[in-house]
């Protein structure tokens, strides 16, 4: 008896030990390690907010994504003692790195996942303005405004090709071995750049609508929206292998996840400043409209300017945010579901995209 006993004992022992073996792997990630000035969760995530133009206002928000918590100082200047600059435009994760796109600074900063910058690359004057960005193996692929989609090499931050596509162009995506970009022309282009990305030579084209912004694969299908040529802000999805562009309805934000794409039509009147605002839920493969996905939304956001909408990718949980252009926005999270789950102030103005990590 006493014999078992002590062999139960030492089982019950290891056990604990493998238990507490086992936390401490999931305890690996070290946020001082990483050179942060600032406490922070695995799970965390950061939102660019885009400032005003000519004001060197940009800034970035941290925020834990399991409580919402958020870091209330522009965490950019905290981990890097300076500005980050004019227009933040698009933000992207790629692995143990995180580049933000500076449009206005016409620079892209390659960070670590902490928001420690590494490098502040220098856009060529030739290539003017970066937009959007998508990765590619070795590769960061930009639009800039001079033109062109620039092949950026993530390692050394040099532009080691470029493609001329078209004035202004926008939004970027990678889809099938392809790049598609949008052509705005500020309004005076209709088209959509498609690039092989094998031969990364020249550029051919669709047809969509006028003054194309932004551009989303969805589970295989492909969407464009612009501003039209009446600023109605029109979408559609574009079947890339016959051209044919299909126009759905009217949005100016959206975000997608699994076969969902979720929309906010935020129209505004000039002459009295008031806002109207619709959140919808788009099935790409069914082709169906859910008005009351999203269900009690606060009533303010009826009235207020959707700026950007991100999906956690881990959750599946969606947040829309908010601008008055000269405050700091605001966030309104959703569950996937689409019920609400509660809001919180970003430390900027015009919030623009979220990234998760974990």
């Amino acid at each position: 008896m006493k014999f078992r006993s002590l062999f139960l004992a030492v089982l019950s022992g290891l056990a604990i030990t493998a238990g507490f073996t086992s936390c401490s792997d999931d305890d690996d990630w070290d946020w001082s390690k990483e050179g942060s000035k600032v406490e922070m969760s695995e799970n965390r995530a950061f939102i660019i907010n885009e400032g005003s133009m000519n004001k060197n206002n940009a800034t970035m928000t941290y925020f834990d994504w399991t409580t919402d918590q958020t870091y209330k100082n522009d965490l950019f200047i905290t981990q890097n003692g300076t500005l980050m600059g004019d227009v933040a435009q698009d933000i992207i994760v790629d692995g143990k790195n995180m580049y933000v796109i500076m449009s206005g600074s016409k620079c892209i900063y390659k960070m670590n996942t902490v928001g420690v910058a590494e490098t502040r690359m220098s856009i060529p004057n030739e290539l003017s303005d970066p937009r959007y960005g998508v990765i590619d193996g070795n590769y960061l692929y930009v639009s800039c405004y001079g033109g062109y989609v620039a092949k950026i090499n993530k390692k050394t931050m040099t532009v080691e090709g470029q493609v001329e596509i078209g004035k202004n162009p926008e939004y970027i995506i990678k889809y099938n071995g392809k790049l598609y970009c949008t052509c705005s022309g500020w309004g005076a282009d209709k088209r959509v750049a498609v690039i092989d990305l094998k031969s990364f030579d020249k550029a051919t084209y669709f047809d969509v609508m006028d003054n194309p912004d932004r551009i989303i694969e969805v589970d295989g299908h492909v969407f464009v929206q612009g501003y039209g040529a009446y600023y109605d802000y029109p979408w559609g999805e574009l079947n890339v292998k016959t051209g044919e562009f299909k126009e759905l309805g009217n949005c100016s934000s959206w975000a997608a996840y699994k076969n969902n794409l979720y929309l906010a039509y935020s129209a505004t009147d000039w002459s009295t400043y008031e806002t109207n605002t619709t959140l919808s839920a788009y099935n790409v493969n069914t082709g169906s409209t859910n008005n009351a996905f999203f269900k009690n939304a606060p009533a303010e956001l009826a009235t207020s300017s959707v700026y950007g909408i991100s999906v956690n990718d881990e959750t599946g949980d969606i947040y829309v945010m908010t601008t008055d252009f000269v405050s700091n926005g605001q966030v309104y999270h959703f569950k996937s579901d689409g019920s609400f789950a509660g809001k919180f102030a970003t430390t900027g103005i015009n919030p623009r995209k979220i990234v998760f990590l974990d």
